[in-house]
């Protein structure tokens, strides 16, 4: 079981938490962004909750960039993410990025505790899994290249939505190299 240690970023514009979200038996460490990843080096919690800022609407440069950030340093973390219905857009990126979760702001406390309960489960079930199939050897290169991979095609069909001819000229391949690698990863092309 993976320790119950939760990162909250928290730029202090508004409380990411409300009054009252118990997170019994979990270590709550905040931290603002620009040292988030110092806290995740520090702490290595396995769930982040990291609200995307209200004025970041326009390229996601502050939430964006510290969700890749946290992601570089620990790819296996989860990653929930609070957003405003206006922040659509943002979120979808979000998720592209490899964020585990979405719950809406203003946060309610249920559907926090929900989201990051699923993902100290998913958490869980990812080391068990490691440990049966490596006897808790780390990853290797071929399935840390394998979900790189995955990572870099969802985020270019994100950001082309869905438009397969200019999600190959952003990854610098051919469309047919694109079709197969989609194949690959068992993902479809709507």
């Amino acid at each position: 079981m993976v320790p119950r240690t939760l990162l909250i970023v928290d730029d202090g514009r508004e409380p990411v938490l409300p009054a009252g979200p118990s997170f019994a038996g979990c270590t709550l460490i905040t931290a603002n962004p620009g040292e988030a990843v110092a806290a995740l080096r520090r702490h290595r919690p396995p769930v982040v909750v990291l609200p995307l800022p209200p004025d970041d609407d326009e390229g996601g440069a502050v939430g964006l960039g510290t969700l890749s950030a946290l992601l570089e340093e620990a790819p296996a973390i989860k990653v929930v993410v609070p957003s405003r219905a206006a922040q659509r857009r943002l979120a979808i990126r979000a998720v592209a990025r490899g964020a585990f979760d979405l719950c809406a702001l203003p946060i309610d406390t249920g559907e926090l505790e929900r989201a990051v309960e699923r993902a100290f489960h998913r958490a869980d079930l990812e080391q068990e899994v490691r440990q049966l199939a490596t006897g808790d050897a780390p990853p290797t290169l071929r399935v840390v290249r394998d979900e790189a991979e995955r990572r870099a095609l969802v985020d270019a069909m994100a950001r082309s939505r869905g438009n397969v001819s200019a999600a190959a000229r952003l990854l610098a391949v051919s469309r047919p190299t694109l079709y197969s690698l989609l194949r690959q990863h068992g993902m479809k092309v709507e």
